[in-house]
């Protein structure tokens, strides 16, 4: 695996980034059994059997317009052929 692989991971989840959320929501670490890990694990799974779905939809909310307008060559945040308008996220 290259150094630059990194950057093509959309999404991951480590087991001390699971703990951090855990820890976040007043859950204690010795709660967090490698039992749980597990189903958290298998729950995550069965949810991202959808992700085809989940990213079209997120997808098609980042592209949307921020104003609900169909971008023509005439709109006013229309430049360079790309919508120029500021997202705050």
């Amino acid at each position: 695996m290259s150094e630059d692989s990194g950057e093509d991971i959309i999404f991951m989840l480590t087991k001390d980034e699971l703990l951090d959320c855990a820890v976040a929501l007043g859950i204690s670490k010795e709660r967090m059994t490698d039992d749980v890990v597990e189903l958290v694990k298998r729950r995550i799974d069965l949810e991202f059997r959808h992700w085809p779905e989940i990213v079209k939809s997120l997808l098609m909310e980042v592209t949307k317009c921020p104003l609900e307008l169909v971008c023509y060559p005439s709109c006013f945040w229309w430049k360079s052929g790309n919508c120029t308008f500021q997202r705050e996220y």
